[in-house]
């Protein structure tokens, strides 16, 4: 065993114990069983041989999950925040596999998916939560069912189909930096076969972010959003689900410097760059990204089981200028960006039961094509780099880029009865990816091919699983587990030359787990753990250099042990207890040579060229949380709490941009009418205590959002 597990397990029987003793009505108080669709079918997360974190509407609401970044504070082993500069993009690191930047040509580990339709950009993964059904957290690689770019997990948004009755509800609220919230849903059945939801939402603040050279205020959030979802029942075997949503968010994370209570910055871009640079802007100052979705789903009852031809499109544009300071400039790197990024996706996939119901099958074949157009310019300030005692811009690479994707995989997965009681789970995915580059301005493709750089890249892959679990009772299952994954390579696209577009290749990962589901107590204690292991090669991570250079390179391989607890109690028919514990020992392994001190280049690498604290990994997080509902005549009061732990950890490569220990909290009330779901009042704070913690370093660290409180009053009628 080792030390970090030896010192901490104890805290999870401790927990346990502690459920067990508490006071219960037998009676009535009893878990709700959780259902999900993390192997692309209906089942009990209880019943699964994986390790996936869900999260059902009730829960959503009652742990403050507002938009995706809030899963950070609840899920096992998952670390993340905003990427440097942009607020609409989320850097998940989950048993502490991630990615930090957001260009094109760089695919995040962590899979995002809404309705089984994957989010192939970084840079619009960050989303506001209405009307969703439930959410699913996919710890470790999915390399089988899920597929592509799954090496660390995925994170699967399930929406609201649209109701068989008229029903909705309507909510409004205001909150910290002048915020003002307003969301409603409305299902409209047309008739039996056809029903109908729309759906829309828009949050405004002012933001947190002071800046002291123009007096306004910046970090704002700016969000529009609208979704209209069909389901057409043509026949009692064949569904077919529809649904296009889009909207607009303005979101920046600019870097601000403590200053008491306050977030300060002295940018002096905030109105334009200056007039002397003899080239137009491209966007203005701030993140903006435009988004539009189409998934279609059609299912159909054949063969004794169910195909469903799944498409999906998604556009995504995204404008946005934004200052990176150093500690001599506010305004040291300024990068202008103007990027187009379109995707359509297809899968054709079959599940059901054969051989006299002995097996369970699940197989498809899915086809992604992928076009990102992205134009962008580089500027420096020489005061920023101790050339000139004033701030002078001058203007860096210009270029713009074409890269494509385009992934054909087909796969299966069998689980097969084995006796009574246990199930043996084969699969794997078969996927051919091709990736191409093409540079013009200040960068070329012609230089690229000057300097032996190829413009196409080419992978193959097969990713295996292999599982076994076993009931022991009808109550209590374990499973083990061998999972592999794959994610493909890229290029260096931020580079200022055509022979620093260099490439890097694939990274692959074997994962191992044993888990325990159980449920105790006639009902009313939930405890589920995994131990795991993780051994991933050629991992792909990115490193800023001090001349303000970005390199993305195969640092090495990363291992990484660990154990996950998911404990949920129900002491009393209307009081639950939940908490969760990630362990984890990452370590960078097989690193590369020619390390010189002091190192500026090698990512895995501290300056004196020891191995470094692979970044965004701490050993510990834990959350532990509650709520209740308190009966009181006309209405009924549900106070929540919630206590977020996260132990030392460095956000950066070579060691840098060191973190403490932190301990967050969240608290909220909701009001309710105790006769009817007819209206709610909720109040919450997140981040109750106003803690500042590192979420990222580059060049200066990047901290997490401030304390933020909201006031809102909901409104339902028919039966939501």
């Amino acid at each position: 065993m080792t030390e970090f597990s030896a010192i901490r397990l104890p805290r999870v029987a401790l927990a346990v114990a502690v459920a067990a003793t508490l006071p219960y009505e037998a009676a009535h108080a009893q878990l709700e069983e959780v259902l999900v669709t993390a192997e692309r079918r209906e089942a009990s997360v209880q019943d699964v041989p994986l390790a996936v974190s869900a999260y059902n509407q009730e829960l959503i609401e009652n742990l403050q999950l507002d938009d995706t970044l809030d899963l950070i504070n609840v899920v096992p082993n998952l670390f993340g925040g905003n990427n440097t500069g942009l607020g609409t993009a989320n850097m998940y690191y989950m048993r502490a596999q991630g990615n930090d930047e957001s260009i094109a040509t760089f695919d995040p580990p962590v899979g995002t998916y809404v309705d089984d339709v994957y989010i192939t950009r970084q840079n619009a993964n960050n989303f506001t939560l209405f009307d969703v059904e439930r959410i699913e957290v996919l710890r470790g690689p999915q390399g089988t069912l899920y597929g592509r770019n799954t090496t660390g997990g995925a994170i699967s948004i399930i929406m609201r189909k649209p109701g068989e009755e008229m029903s909705g509800y309507l909510e409004g609220g205001v909150g910290r930096w002048d915020r003002t919230m307003m969301r409603g849903s409305i299902d409209v059945p047309i008739n039996d076969r056809v029903l109908t939801k729309f759906s829309y939402y828009t949050v405004d603040d002012n933001g947190y972010l002071e800046n002291t050279v123009d007096g306004e205020t910046y970090n704002e959030v700016d969000s529009t959003g609208w979704r209209a979802a069909f389901r057409f029942l043509l026949t009692d075997t064949l569904t077919w689900d529809v649904s296009v949503d889009g909207g607009d968010t303005q979101a920046a994370n600019v870097h601000g410097y403590i200053d008491g209570d306050r977030r300060v910055s002295a940018s002096t871009i905030t109105n334009g760059l200056p007039d002397y640079l003899d080239f137009k802007q491209k966007a203005q100052y701030g993140n903006q990204v435009d988004m539009l979705n189409i998934i279609s789903n059609l299912g159909w009852e054949v063969g004794g089981g169910t195909a469903n031809l799944i498409l999906g499109s998604r556009q995504i544009d995204q404008e946005y200028t934004l200052n990176f300071p150093n500690a001599l400039s506010d305004d040291f790197f300024i990068i202008d960006n103007i990027g187009e990024h379109d995707m359509f996706s297809a899968e054709l996939k079959w599940a059901g039961n054969i051989m006299n119901d002995r097996v369970y099958l699940t197989g498809g074949v899915y086809y992604m094509d992928e076009e990102n157009t992205t134009d962008w310019r580089d500027y420096l300030d020489l005061a920023g780099v101790g050339a000139t005692p004033f701030t002078f811009f001058i203007g860096l690479a210009d270029r713009v880029m074409e890269n494509t994707t385009e992934s054909l995989a087909v796969y299966a997965q069998a689980d097969i009865k084995i006796g009574d009681r246990g199930t043996l789970t084969v699969g794997a995915r078969y996927t051919d990816e091709t990736k191409d580059i093409g540079f013009t301005g200040t960068v070329t493709s012609q230089q690229m091919v000057a300097a032996g750089i190829p413009l196409e890249q080419k992978e193959s892959e097969v990713t295996p699983r292999i599982a076994y679990s076993h009931a022991i009772n009808d109550d209590m299952m374990v499973y083990v587990s061998a999972t592999n994954g794959f994610k493909s390579g890229g290029w260096n696209a931020r580079a200022s030359s055509g022979a620093a577009a260099f490439p890097f290749g694939p990274e692959s990962i074997w994962a191992y787990e044993a888990g325990l589901r159980a449920d105790w107590l006639d009902g009313r204690l939930r405890t589920n753990l995994t131990a795991f292991y993780s051994d991933l090669d050629d991992l792909q991570t990115t490193s800023a250099l001090p001349d303000g250079t970005f390199a993305t390179t195969n640092a090495g391989g990363l291992e990484v042990p660990g154990f996950e607890a998911e404990i949920t109690a129900l002491p009393t028919e209307n009081w639950q207890i939940f908490a969760t514990l990630g362990l984890q020992d990452a370590k960078y392994v097989d690193l590369p040579s020619g390390c010189v001190v002091p190192n500026t280049s090698f990512a895995a690498y501290d300056e004196n060229c020891n191995a470094a604290k692979p970044k965004r990994s701490p050993d510990e997080t834990f959350t532990i949380g509650t709520f209740v509902d308190f009966d009181l005549g006309p209405v009924t009061l549900t106070p929540n709490a919630m206590l977020r732990y996260i132990g030392e950890n460095v956000t950066g490569t070579r060691g840098l941009g060191e973190n403490g220990s932190t301990t967050i909290y969240n608290l909220g009330l909701r009001i309710s009418s105790a006769k009817s779901d007819f209206w709610e009042v909720n109040l919450e704070c997140k981040n109750c205590g106003d803690e500042t913690f590192t979420q990222s370093i580059l060049f200066v660290p990047y901290y997490n959002i401030p304390e933020t409180w909201m006031a809102s009053v909901k409104f339902r009628f028919g039966n939501r």
